[in-house]
């Protein structure tokens, strides 16, 4: 009997210790699963779509997307649409331009509900009227953000809905932004308006001091008294991305079920010895 269950404890180690490995990629892979790409879905949240009315056209956005903010709450999106029409698009052709998030954004802003953050980004969107448009030319698009959602890490990218069929009509995607590149932006905003104005202010100091002299001695001395100045300019560091956090994937499912399976392998390894030790003393 006892020989029966010393030689069986090897197996019941390596199938605790193999629980335990298990429950820990449980525990870990809904990060590095998910891999959601921005678009993918294809249509807003509500399922809005692009239809063309059987017109043919290319749309392609430009890298220069701009992002408002309120903290790290995002306001507001403005984008840059690049076109070129073959002929003439129907009267009711519409264009659906929606936000979406990229992994980055979901790992640092979805919390315990990633799909909900999704959801909320991609709820935002801006049907753009492009009946009649031909030939080629650009278009701005204004998105205003009505769900709100946090932008602190990540980004963000302006995508176009498929058709209802879903059919691509165009795989072209925005620059990601973030709220923390639109705060960098209104900061460097306002030390070039100051850095404008201490110019300014400068040039008006020399040159009255310039007249002055110029009043009380002769011409020469006043020639000799002006001045140039030259300021320098100084080019903003560009912000970083904040780095997505390696456990914000993991909903509180996988931390009870990592519990459960632990404290199952952790019940058969004290079972293991408690049988051990009776079998000794038998």
């Amino acid at each position: 009997m006892s020989t029966r269950i010393a030689a069986s404890r090897p197996t019941i180690l390596l199938a605790a210790i193999a629980a335990i490995a298990l429950s820990m990629l449980y525990l870990i892979s809904p990060v590095s699963a998910a891999n959601f790409t921005p678009g993918q879905d294809g249509h807003p949240t509500t399922g809005e779509s692009s239809d063309l009315k059987g017109g043919t056209a290319t749309f392609t956005f430009e890298q220069n997307a701009q992002l408002n903010c309120d903290g790290d709450t995002a306001s507001s999106f403005d984008f840059i649409v690049d076109y070129s029409v073959t002929g003439t698009l129907p009267v009711g052709a519409t264009l659906i331009i929606y936000l979406s998030p990229n992994q980055g954004a979901i790992n640092n802003n979805g919390g315990g509900d990633p799909q909900g953050y999704i959801d909320d980004v991609q709820s935002n969107f801006f049907p753009k009227d492009v009946g009649g448009l031909t030939g080629s030319g650009s278009f701005p698009v204004h998105v205003t953000v009505g769900t709100s959602f946090e932008l602190s890490g990540g980004g963000v990218l302006g995508v176009f809905a498929q058709t209802a069929a879903n059919v691509d009509v165009s795989n072209s995607k925005t620059n990601s932004v973030q709220c923390s590149e639109a705060q960098s932006v209104a900061e460097s905003a306002s030390a070039a308006e100051s850095a404008s104005a201490a110019e300014s202010a400068s040039a008006a100091e020399s040159a009255s001091a310039a007249e002055s002299a110029s009043a009380e001695q002769s011409v020469a001395a006043s020639a000799s008294g002006e001045q140039s100045v030259e300021a320098g300019t100084g080019t903003p560091a560009e912000s970083q991305p904040n780095s997505s956090l390696f456990f914000n994937g993991s909903g509180p499912l996988a931390t009870i079920a990592f519990s459960l399976i632990l404290l199952a392998s952790l019940g058969t390894l004290a079972y293991a010895n408690v049988k051990s030790v009776r079998s000794r003393n038998q």
